[in-house]
């Protein structure tokens, strides 16, 4: 299954607190994310690393489980691998930070393929020349599947707002890379847990540029996400009345009410009931996406 059809929402946890491991599941996001990163203090990463990987060898699980590293270019990002290679841990995705050039990726993926060759990979674009490279960073391997849009780390380096204008022409051209490369975009966190009507709201900004997904860092943010990422009734409605006259077997450009709709605008609606489609089946299917078929 592409990563697309149950990425909605990453909800992120630091490697430290244990007892939230699988806390995805109980709140209903599609993937837990396991972070060994940002969350986690220098002094306290050997104990994180073991708590992970830890988590990530046991048996079968309900929802999918992603693992974010340290960057290859730090000496933790180094143990980090080798605790995956040494412990038997298998996450079903990887996420490596602060990628700025297709060779880490190359790099990581040389690495894991011996042992962890299902393991996908995910690339989070945060740093001016991350953004400068990601056309070719989309590129880098076939395990491949996204690009992850680091918001802060980026406002961070460039010394500009945290909001929606500065960071407009990043996600923009993260989004466009994505998918010229046929892989998915996921959308940076929103860092104020009070406002979730501001979580919604940014996150229908992002889909409407190309985004599939988006970081969650509480649990109540999910369902938020989950709403903007799920196209409206009257867009459906829309794509549905445009579908139906297209199929009447006399194609071109047709009159549907005040719009003029040709070949591009029918492959859209095609696009809207599809997502409908994959949003049903997200929330009324069981979730074992992310389950080990060989595992009990």
């Amino acid at each position: 299954m592409p990563l697309s059809m149950a990425c909605r929402s990453m909800l992120v946890t630091p490697a430290l607190e244990p007892t939230r491991f699988d806390k995805a599941a109980e709140v209903g996001a599609d993937v837990g994310l396991l972070d060994l990163e940002d969350g986690v203090p220098r002094a306290f990463k050997p104990e994180a690393r073991h708590l992970a990987t830890e988590h990530l060898a046991r048996g079968r699980r309900s929802r999918p489980m992603a693992l974010r590293i340290n960057s290859l270019r730090t000496e933790d990002g180094l143990r980090d691998v080798l605790a995956l290679l040494d412990t038997g841990a298998r996450p079903d995705i990887v996420l490596l930070p602060k990628v700025e050039s297709p060779a880490e990726l190359q790099q990581l993926d040389a690495l894991l393929c011996p042992r962890l060759p299902d393991v996908a990979l995910l690339a989070i674009i945060e740093t001016s020349r991350g953004v400068a490279s990601v056309e070719d960073i989309a590129s880098a391997t076939p395990r491949l599947q996204g690009l992850v849009f680091g918001a802060a780390d980026l406002s961070a380096q460039l010394g500009i707002p945290l909001t929606w204008e500065p960071m407009l022409y990043a996600r923009a051209r993260i989004a466009m890379a994505a998918g010229a490369a046929g892989l998915s975009a996921i959308d940076s966190p929103y860092f104020d847990l009070a406002d979730l009507d501001a979580v919604e709201e940014e996150t229908r900004r992002a889909r409407a540029l190309g985004f599939v997904g988006k970081i969650v860092i509480h649990p109540a943010q999910v369902a938020a996400v989950h709403r903007a990422l799920r196209p409206c009734a009257r867009s459906v409605d829309h794509a549905r009345r445009v579908v139906a006259q297209a199929e009447d077997g006399k194609g071109g450009i047709r009159r549907l009410g005040n719009g003029m709709v040709g070949p591009p605008l029918v492959a859209a609606a095609r696009r809207v009931l599809a997502n409908e489609h994959r949003m049903e089946e997200l929330e009324s299917a069981p979730r074992r996406q992310g389950a080990r078929t060989g595992d009990t």
